[in-house]
C-alpha cells in the first residue's frame, strides 16, 4: 500500500497533462503491431505517458486519470472554466452546511449491469474513508453519521464545513458495492461510464469501447486505444507521421506541431505548476529553512521556463498556479524567494550558515524528459554554489514510493496543480498530506488551525484574507517551491469535432465526433 501512500498530492496534480494520441485512416496495424482506426472512424487512438499498473480509479495517478474518466465517474465534474456540472448525482441540497442531501441519478448502470444506487454511494464513501491516504482529502466526512435514505437519496454527513469538499467530490470515482475486488479491478475495472475496457497489458495499450447501456448520451465514436508512448520524439514522430488523432504536444516541439496541416493545437491552463518540494524532515539538510532559501535562489527559474518550458511558462511569484480562481495580486512575491528569485550571491550566504556547502544532495524525478531536464538544470544550478546534487530517475509507480520514503531524497519534482482550481484548498490539502509525513516545521499546528478555518469558511471574501495569511506562513516555511506556471497543448485531428477541454486538460471523448 505504500506504493499510493501519496493519492493525494497525485489527486493535486491530477492537473498533469493528459498525453494523447491516435491513429490515421489505416486498416493495417502500425508499427508497434496496435490496431489503427478504420476508414469509418470508428476509433481514436489515444497515446499516454506514466502507466501506474493498475485502472482501479481510486489509485490511478497523473497522467492515466485521463482513462478513468471515460469509463468511471464521480458524483459531479467541472468544465474548462470551473462550472460544476452533475454526473451521477442531479442535486446536491444544503451544500453549505454540515448535512448535504444527494440526490442521485435514476437508472444509470454499472458496466456489469448493476443499477447504482444511494448503498453503491455508502459503499464508496466508506472505502475512501477507511484508506489512510485516500481519507485525507474527505476528512471532513463523518462516515458513522452519514446515512442511505432511499435507493436515490443520500445523507453525507460533515464533522465540519469544507468549502473544497464540492471540488473534492469530482475525484471520488463510485464503485459497485456488490461486485467490488480490488484485485480485478487493476486489470478489468467497472464503471458507469460512456466507455467500458475492453482490454488493458501494462507498458502497452488500454482499450476501450463505448459503453451500449449507458445512461446518457451514447459515444459516437465507438472505440478508444490508448497506446502508452513515454517518449516524447514518439509523440512527435507519430504526429508528423500522421498516425494519430490527438496527441499532448511537448513544449520545444509546439511551434513545429502547429504547422502541421492535419491537426489544430489547443492551448490551455491545466492550473498546473511546476514545482520542487523538500524532504523537510531530520533525514535532509533540508531540514533546514537556510538550507532551503538557498536553493530557491540559486535557481534560476526564468531559464527553466525557457529552456525546458520553451516559452510556455510563466515564473511564479506564489507557491503554486497563478490561474487558481482565489488568486489576487496581493498573494504576488510576499517572500523574497519570489520577489527576488535567482540571486547566487544571496543563494552562497544561505548555503553556508546551513552548512550546505560541499555536501551531496539527491533530487528525484518521475523520469518524464520535462522533469528530467529540470532536474539536470537545477544540478547545474546548485553547482555555482558548492553542492553537489545527484539525479536520480524513476518511472512513475517507483517514483511515488520513493517520494514517500523520506530517507531516499532531498528534493523531489513535480507538478502541483488543485483539484477544485482554489489555492487555499491545495496550500491546505498539502498540509493534510504533511501532516502523516512531514516534521521540521515549527509554526507546523498554528498553520493547521488556520487552514482548516479558511478552508471551513463558506464566505470567499473571508477566505481571501485568511489565503494572504495561510501564504505568507507557506513561504515563511517553504515546503515547497513554485518554479513556473506551465501551459499546455494538445494537437487535435482537425476532421474530429465538439471537442472540448474540460477541468484539468481531461478529455470527453464521447461527445467527439468524426465529421462526415
Amino acid at each position: 500500500m505504500k506504493k499510493i501512500r501519496r493519492t493525494l498530492i497525485m489527486l493535486l496534480c491530477v492537473a498533469m497533462v493528459i498525453s494523447t494520441a491516435a491513429c490515421g485512416a489505416k486498416t493495417d496495424p502500425d508499427a508497434s503491431g496496435s490496431p489503427t482506426h478504420s476508414e469509418t472512424r470508428d476509433t481514436i487512438n489515444i497515446a499516454i505517458s506514466g502507466d501506474n499498473g493498475t485502472l482501479l480509479p481510486c489509485k490511478v495517478l497523473g497522467n492515466f486519470v485521463g482513462i478513468v474518466r471515460q469509463f468511471s465517474e464521480p458524483l459531479i465534474d467541472f468544465t474548462a472554466d470551473g462550472e460544476m456540472v452533475y454526473s451521477l448525482a442531479t442535486n446536491i441540497e444544503n451544500d453549505d452546511t454540515t448535512e448535504w442531501t444527494i440526490h442521485l441519478r435514476e437508472g444509470a448502470k454499472f458496466s456489469n449491469g448493476n443499477i447504482f444506487d444511494a448503498n453503491d454511494l455508502m459503499f464508496t464513501v466508506e472505502y475512501y474513508m477507511n484508506d489512510p491516504t485516500l481519507s485525507l482529502q474527505f476528512a471532513c466526512i463523518d462516515t458513522a453519521n452519514c446515512e442511505v435514505i432511499d435507493e436515490n437519496t443520500f445523507k453525507l454527513a460533515l464533522g465540519y464545513y469544507n468549502a473544497m469538499l464540492m471540488g473534492s467530490l469530482s475525484q471520488m470515482y463510485m464503485m459497485d458495492a456488490e461486485s467490488f475486488n480490488e484485485d480485478t479491478m487493476v486489470t478489468n475495472p467497472i464503471g458507469t461510464g460512456p466507455y467500458v475496457v475492453e482490454d488493458y497489458v501494462v507498458n502497452s495499450h488500454v482499450d476501450l469501447v463505448a459503453n451500449e447501456d449507458y445512461w446518457g448520451n451514447k459515444a459516437t465514436i465507438k472505440n478508444l486505444h490508448y497506446k502508452i508512448l513515454n517518449e516524447e520524439s514518439q509523440i512527435v514522430n507519430a504526429l508528423e507521421n500522421g498516425s494519430v488523432d490527438v496527441a499532448s504536444v511537448p513544449t520545444q516541439d509546439i511551434d513545429l506541431v502547429k504547422g502541421f496541416e492535419d491537426y489544430v493545437t489547443h492551448s490551455y491552463s491545466a492550473v498546473l505548476a511546476a514545482t520542487m518540494e523538500f524532504n523537510i524532515t531530520e533525514n535532509s539538510i533540508m531540514n533546514d529553512v537556510n538550507a532551503r532559501r538557498a536553493v530557491c535562489h540559486a535557481v534560476d527559474r526564468e531559464a527553466i521556463a525557457n529552456l525546458v518550458y520553451f516559452g510556455s511558462a510563466e515564473v511564479l511569484d506564489f507557491p503554486v498556479s497563478e490561474h487558481t480562481h482565489d488568486y489576487t495580486d496581493d498573494l504576488a512575491n510576499m517572500d523574497d524567494t519570489y520577489a527576488i528569485g535567482y540571486d547566487l550571491d544571496l543563494a552562497k550566504e544561505y548555503a553556508e550558515t546551513a552548512g550546505l556547502v560541499g555536501q551531496t544532495i539527491t533530487i528525484i524525478t518521475n523520469g518524464l524528459p520535462t522533469y528530467v531536464t529540470e532536474a539536470e538544470m537545477i544540478q547545474l544550478n546548485l553547482e555555482k554554489i558548492g553542492v553537489t546534487a545527484k539525479i536520480v530517475n524513476y518511472d512513475t509507480a517507483s517514483y511515488w514510493t520513493v517520494a514517500y520514503d523520506p530517507t531516499m531524497y532531498d528534493i523531489c519534482l513535480y507538478a502541483a496543480a488543485s483539484p477544485q482550481g482554489y489555492a487555499v484548498g491545495l496550500l491546505y490539502e498539502y498540509v493534510m498530506w504533511a501532516a502523516a509525513t512531514k516534521s521540521g516545521w515549527d509554526k507546523f499546528d498554528e498553520y493547521c488551525a488556520l487552514g482548516a478555518e479558511a478552508v471551513g469558511t463558506a464566505d470567499p471574501e473571508a477566505r481571501k484574507g485568511m489565503l494572504k495569511e495561510l501564504t505568507a506562513m507557506f513561504e515563511e516555511a517553504i515546503p515547497w517551491y513554485g518554479l513556473c506556471d506551465t501551459m499546455s497543448t494538445v494537437a487535435v485531428n482537425k476532421d474530429l469535432e465538439d471537442v472540448q477541454i474540460w477541468n484539468s486538460g481531461m478529455m470527453h471523448y464521447s461527445d467527439w465526433s468524426w465529421a462526415s
